[in-house]
């Protein structure tokens, strides 16, 4: 049954003025409920919003004149946009019409709730590191907006906190201008953000900005063709095939040290294998005597999740039978790190927890072995790169090893490391100069 539009004129006693008045209202009809609505949010003239007996004789009349025939007019013009308006709904309901025809704010409207909504999202799509990096966006937004500090410390329980998300001060997709924006950036800077951060903050907020705009049909002037989302990228550290084995070889007693050693080893042999895949490795990922994967990171992407082929060498065979042993169950993971009783967001948890505990003692290592770079898990896999480019490795078999999504994304990826080789080279043609000038003097 389609909904209907009227004018209704509310002439009962208990509902007229002092003056005798009677409101004019919108009334909305649908499967036999009727619900009334003040026109004042959408009439062009407030005195229309009263009418008495008289007047409602003339503005109903078959040709009304003058005023009376504006009145007549304004009034089918607020009728004929509560019928567009019907017309526009696939399921008719009246909270749907009220947020279209009085421009009620929807929840998307609020950037807040639309921030909750979107980590519910991710978390339901098991994109748990994702989920976190908006997360994280939202406190920002939220602190930002207020003007003050949230007083817990954990970002993570979005759904524990919704009171503190969608209390105070509503901030709307409308408040999003490139000055807010400029603003936000300079706060985040002085809170000691870096660029890279800050980056991935506003590429948050113009996701979902776009998300609102198209899916929920918000009404907001798009901010980021004025504001200009800086890149920043943390230095990828890559080391020398001599410091890769100096860690390699590096004798400890200490067995989470061990462990850390030989999964950075693992890592790098593997083609620059991510430890979130090398951990989740079963032994049912190889065969014949190579490691068959799909990266984590794009296996939810059609196009993108293909397999990767890692030959198995000497050294990771010895690696793997060093830890399999603490492995039970049907085809066991090769490291101790997950078990088959995890879901994924516990796992997520794990892996997370577990990388944490390899760069403390990577950084460790490394510097004992006279390294004084930041060395995390992640350089296993910058140095494969590096070391594979400068051993005379295609861009096109690098690509694939990484499993990125094309040979440009790979280029750039390499392009960054080129920067650092130029800078470690002028840095040491510097050092040689002073070095003849101090001996010189």
């Amino acid at each position: 049954m389609q909904a209907t539009a009227r004018i209704f004129f509310q002439k009962a006693p208990a509902r007229r003025t002092a003056e005798g008045l009677c409101p004019v209202k919108l009334c909305i009809t649908f499967n036999r409920q009727r619900r009334y609505y003040s026109l004042k949010p959408v009439i062009r003239n407030d005195n229309w919003l009263y009418l008495s007996d008289e007047d409602i004789k003339k503005v109903t009349g078959a040709s009304p004149k003058g005023t009376y025939r504006d009145i007549a007019n304004e009034y089918r013009r607020i009728i004929k946009e509560a019928e567009n308006i019907i017309d526009s709904l696939e399921l008719f309901s009246f909270g749907q019409f009220e947020e279209k025809y009085f421009n009620k704010p929807t929840s998307w409207d609020n950037v807040f709730i639309a921030f909750v909504n979107k980590i519910q999202q991710l978390k339901t799509e098991k994109r748990f590191g994702y989920s976190e990096s908006f997360q994280s966006t939202l406190r920002a937004v939220k602190e930002f907006h207020e003007g003050k500090p949230l007083n817990y410390n954990c970002r993570q329980k979005v759904e524990t906190r919704l009171n503190d998300y969608l209390s105070g001060k509503p901030l709307l997709w409308q408040d999003i201008t490139p000055k807010w924006l400029k603003n936000f950036e300079t706060w985040l800077t002085a809170q000691g953000k870096s660029r890279a951060s800050i980056g991935i903050y506003m590429r948050n907020i113009r996701t979902l900005f776009n998300e609102a705009v198209k899916l929920y049909e918000i009404k907001a002037r798009y901010p980021f063709d004025q504001y200009k989302i800086k890149t920043g990228e943390g230095r990828k550290i890559a080391l020398t095939p001599e410091q890769v084995s100096l860690i390699a070889n590096f004798q400890t007693d200490g067995p989470k040290e061990q462990f850390a050693r030989d999964i950075f080893l693992f890592s790098f042999l593997a083609c620059g294998m991510n430890l979130s895949d090398v951990v989740r490795l079963k032994q049912s990922n190889i065969a014949d005597g190579e490691i068959v994967f799909i990266r984590k990171k794009t296996e939810s992407e059609e196009a993108r999740g293909e397999f990767i082929h890692v030959p198995v060498t000497d050294r990771m065979r010895e690696i793997i039978d060093r830890y399999k042993n603490r492995a039970i169950g049907y085809d066991p993971y090769l490291f101790p790190v997950l078990n088959h009783e995890m879901d994924e967001e516990s796992q997520f948890k794990a892996i997370r927890q577990f990388i944490k505990v390899v760069n403390k003692h990577i950084k460790h290592l490394a510097k004992r072995c006279g390294i004084n770079e930041n060395v995390t898990s992640y350089t296993a896999r910058h140095s494969w790169a590096t070391i594979s480019k400068n051993s005379g490795a295609s861009v096109e078999f690098i690509s694939e090893m990484l499993g990125h999504s094309s040979v440009n994304v790979t280029k750039a990826y390499l392009k960054s490391f080129d920067r650092e080789h130029r800078k470690m080279h002028a840095e040491k043609i510097e050092e040689l100069i002073t070095q003849k000038e101090k001996a010189i003097k």
